[in-house]
């Protein structure tokens, strides 16, 4: 009854589990799952707890359905409500792997039935030994101070109550308790880097550091306060370094930097792009080295944001597709897409003081009949305002200092390769008011963000 009486303290004293709550506990029907199960199966009425289970079949081995049937049985002697959900293995990707497939599966399903069933928390039977193979893995993989926060506790709606026990402990619960559990063969194929280091590496560690899996629990609760604090102090200067233009682009000033070492350089376009996620070895390599010794103009694609060493400035922005439709405008037309949105109306005077370059006046009869809201294209000539002859266009965003992001996504009002609008840039000098103009149009283009 000591090892209940620990879990019981420990879910109470950490808040991982509240009075009324509703849990999904994910049962794979192995012995570290169905252990939680009777844990928390023998602290329900005490907590006045609803309990849910839910069982993912990945169709990975042949017994895996005899693994289903076992934990459905179990909830149906026991009174539990029971959830299976399938996952297609043809699903998975040539590059992905099976375990990071799996797991993306697995958490995509259980925050999907906790929604439906209205359940407060999602919980897992993870353990010690579970932290100490993953931070090892972290460790091969090169993830730096985030590799060593290992499996979290509580993340979003996810709790993992077991963390602070091993698996020799479990087991022993189990034997004294007389749970019956599936064993999943495939955990003994040692080609499996999790499945070496669980059966080779970690039994002959244990056996010179008995108490391993506190150590190593005690380190992922340094280094996840340590990341607390890392992540106030950056939250404190950050705008000192670093301009928000919108949710997609971000502009790291590297003008204002004086003696900061270059390792803060990668930290601070971490804490901006990728605290959340786990950097392997290669992100990590790959930004120091974009950071040192990229020209500009340089791109660096990291995760879903793409880097560009600029004039003085390092540019962060949103992975996209470049929006390949040509939109045909005419008098009176309003276009809203998920990427801008364009009005052209009629206007009845003209104010030269306007230095609003996404809201143009322009004379209506030079507008061509066939116009097209587009991103700009190599062939296009521009006549800027101002200016007798005509320059490419690409010639005309390189003398306006356009970054090379900007220029990938820069839309023009154009009739065939004639270009009349380089939209929030300048107008042609062909559709600019004179005198002699007696019908006026009004212009507008805002670029949706965030």
């Amino acid at each position: 009854m000591m090892f209940l009486q620990q879990f019981k303290e420990h879910v109470s004293v950490k808040k991982l589990i509240t009075l009324n709550d509703h849990i999904l506990i994910a049962v794979s029907g192995g012995v570290d799952s169905m252990v939680l199960c009777h844990l928390m199966f023998q602290i329900k009425s005490e907590f006045n707890l609803k309990l849910s289970v839910i069982h993912i079949q990945h169709h990975l081995r042949e017994d895996a359905e005899v693994d289903a049937q076992f934990v459905e049985s179990f909830c149906k002697k026991n009174e539990l409500s029971f959830f299976r959900e399938d996952i297609d293995p043809l699903s998975k990707q040539k590059d992905e792997s099976v375990e990071a497939w799996a797991r993306e599966n697995r958490y995509n399903l259980f925050y999907k039935l906790k929604e439906e069933i209205r359940a407060d928390k999602i919980m897992t039977a993870h353990h010690g030994d579970d932290q100490i193979e993953t931070i090892l893995l972290h460790i091969a993989d090169g993830s730096g101070l985030d590799g060593l926060r290992g499996i979290r506790e509580q993340m979003k709606s996810v709790i993992r109550p077991m963390l602070p026990f091993s698996q020799k402990e479990i087991e022993l619960y189990a034997a004294e308790n007389k749970i019956h559990f599936r064993k999943d063969s495939t955990n003994d194929d040692l080609s499996h880097p999790r499945n070496f280091l669980r059966n080779k590496v970690i039994p002959n560690w244990k056996k010179q550091t008995p108490h391993l899996v506190s150590s190593v629990q005690n380190l992922t609760e340094n280094m996840n306060e340590t990341k607390e604090v890392f992540g106030f102090l950056m939250k404190k200067t950050i705008d000192e370094y670093v301009d928000f233009e919108n949710n997609e682009r971000m502009v790291i000033k590297l003008d204002v930097f004086r003696n900061e070492p270059f390792s803060f350089y990668s930290f601070l376009i971490n804490y901006l792009i990728g605290k959340n996620d786990l950097w392997r070895r290669h992100d990590w390599n790959n930004l120091k080295q974009f950071i040192q010794y990229a020209e500009t103009g340089a791109v660096l694609s990291i995760q879903n944001y793409n880097l560009l060493k600029d004039r003085g400035r390092i540019i962060i922005q949103t992975d996209s597709q470049p929006d390949e439709i040509a939109y045909s405008v005419h008098a009176g037309d309003e276009i809203a897409t998920d990427r801008f949105t364009f009005s052209w109306t009629s206007a009845k005077s003209f104010s030269i003081q306007s230095s609003n370059r996404y809201h143009e006046t322009v004379d209506a009869e030079k507008l061509g009949l066939n116009m097209q809201l587009r991103l700009w294209q190599s062939s296009d000539l521009f006549q800027p305002l101002g200016m007798k002859g005509f320059k490419k266009m690409s010639d005309f965003l390189i003398d306006s200092k356009v970054d090379r992001f900007q220029k990938n996504n820069q839309y023009v009002l154009a009739e065939k390769n004639e270009v009349l609008w380089v939209c929030g840039q300048r107008i042609s000098d062909r559709v600019k008011v004179t005198e002699n103009t007696s019908l006026l149009a009004e212009l507008s283009f805002r670029k949706v963000v965030g």
